[in-house]
């Protein structure tokens, strides 16, 4: 009996060793990153009035795109973070346009990266799942945008992006934007590109801009219904 002490002892502290990484592993995954904690109290304090100003420019950019030549706007993260907290917490009704068990997302935006948080399931084995991502319109093509996932971790610890990715893709999708995915060195790019159930698009996105804490998006339609410039030709002037 003696001879096995070694062995229990052995045993008992690769025990002790695995529960204390889990649980550190566990801590670490329930940390929410510090711009989501930021943002899930908006600073504003009528946030209903700021998320009802944001829905109703939302329509009527949407209105615009059918109805005007130009059109565009620009949100903050702080008028996007007022609507996600009156209308995508776990109980509210657009938080089923989320995929299954998430709710409550918050943005922010740090010169040219957006990061995005989601809160997944609720009580003590949720977590915020977040990404953070670089955007810019794809220069050879016409209404396709490349998001580059920079970083995902749930938490403060790595997380696997395949799933994610792919529930990021029939979110879009839903909204008739089509989106493939590849791998840049490390990091996985999706091309996302806009009015893919329309065989002949008669709206173009010129301008998506993510920076300095906001989202601008802008372009133009063609009302006598000639459609936008074919794939592969750049309506913009290149860069200086």
């Amino acid at each position: 009996m003696r001879r096995r002490r070694p062995m229990f002892l052995a045993l008992a502290l690769l025990t002790a060793f695995a529960a204390v990484a889990t649980s550190a592993l566990v801590f670490a995954a329930k940390r929410p990153p510090a711009f989501y904690a930021a943002a899930s109290r908006p600073a504003d304090w009528d946030a209903h009035e700021q998320s009802a100003k944001l829905l109703t420019r939302v329509l009527d950019l949407q209105n615009d795109v059918r109805a005007k030549e130009e059109w565009g706007d620009t949100f903050t993260a702080d008028e996007l973070n007022c609507f996600f907290a009156e209308n995508m917490g776990p109980k509210d009704g657009l938080c089923e346009l989320l995929p299954k068990g998430f709710h409550s997302p918050r943005i922010a935006i740090n010169g040219d990266r957006l990061k995005l948080g989601v809160m997944y399931r609720e009580g003590f084995w949720s977590s915020v799942v977040w990404m953070e991502l670089k955007i810019w319109l794809v220069a050879d093509q016409v209404n396709v945008a490349a998001v580059e996932v920079c970083n995902l971790k749930a938490g403060r610890v790595p997380f696997g992006s395949q799933s994610i990715l792919d529930k990021m893709g029939d979110v879009a999708r839903e909204s008739s934007i089509d989106v493939t995915w590849y791998r840049n060195k490390s990091n996985p790019v999706g091309l996302f590109k806009f009015f893919a159930k329309q065989p002949r698009p008669t709206s173009q996105v010129l301008t998506l801009e993510v920076k300095d804490g906001k989202l601008t998006i802008a372009g133009r339609s063609f009302l006598d219904g000639a459609p936008a410039a074919p794939p592969g030709v750049n309506p913009l002037p290149p860069a200086p």
